[in-house]
């Protein structure tokens, strides 16, 4: 009988000894649990942290770099050297714009692109002149009434002599390519280069300033596929205009262009 007693609290006694081990057991798992999550919360928001830390440098970045980037455009204008402006007859354009036309063509074939003299052309429209935006302000485009001052040669200080345009030949022509100069029809029916410029690649309009600058419009073929895309027209009164220009052409960062163009022009001074 007391053997039986005493194996009986025996029993008692090492179950709560297991008891008490598996307690601890537990409290060991949780507090384990407990330490993980609070480690990987802290792993997360480190990298949170370090995720807004280089948005945040990145927005300093373009902050701080793009007045220094206006800077450096505004300086390239003043340091644009100019010609005197005179006016030239139709004949002299046409023996100017062939002149960098000459120097265009191989500077075409060396990056892979067409270049047409097909600069600007339009269908029907009123008397008005045409004209282009440029940072340095209007530029004549077209005087179509000579008798007329709608607004006229006067009402500009700079005026296209002629043009030329850059693009990447949908038929792999390099160099001069004659299609668009012999392309005829009315606005949207043909007389656009959607037929000869690649739509992957853009569309580069040159104008020829006659105080000696190439001012530039860079678009997409969609954009700039039309001969008259980037000018404007003006009502038959010379004052409103029909035609809004939709774009502004740019001083060409094309420093090659710019030096051959100035080069050109000093021979008729």
């Amino acid at each position: 009988m007391k053997k039986i007693n005493i194996l009986s609290l025996l029993v008692v006694i090492f179950g709560l000894v297991l008891f008490g081990c598996s307690q601890s057991n537990e409290e060991t798992v949780s507090n384990t649990s407990i330490s993980t999550e609070t480690s990987s919360g802290e792993i997360n928001q480190s990298t949170e942290s370090q995720r807004l830390t280089e948005s945040s440098e990145s927005v300093t970045t373009e902050t701080t770099t793009s007045p220094s980037t206006e800077s450096s455009s505004d300086e390239k204008q003043e340091e644009q050297e100019t010609v005197p402006v005179r006016k030239y007859s139709e004949e002299e354009k046409d023996e100017l714009q062939q002149a960098f036309l000459d120097w265009a063509i191989p500077r075409a074939e060396e990056g892979g692109m067409a270049v047409t003299d097909a600069y600007f052309d339009h269908g029907a429209s009123g008397s008005g002149d045409w004209f282009a935006e440029t940072e340095d302000g209007e530029i004549q485009v077209q005087q179509q009434s000579t008798q007329e001052k709608l607004p006229g040669y006067d009402a500009y200080d700079i005026h296209a002599v002629k043009g030329v345009v850059f693009y990447v030949s949908t038929s792999g022509v390099t160099g001069y390519d004659k299609e668009p100069g012999e392309t005829h029809g009315g606005v949207g029916d043909g007389r656009d280069y959607g037929g000869q410029a690649d739509d992957d690649y853009p569309i580069h309009k040159y104008l020829l300033g006659d105080n000696g600058v190439v001012y530039e419009l860079i678009g997409s073929v969609d954009e700039l596929r039309a001969y008259q895309a980037g000018f404007g027209l003006y009502n038959d009164d010379g004052r409103t205009k029909d035609i809004e220009a939709e774009y502004t052409f740019k001083v060409s960062d094309d420093t090659d262009a710019q030096e051959a163009w100035q080069e050109i022009l000093q021979d008729y001074q």
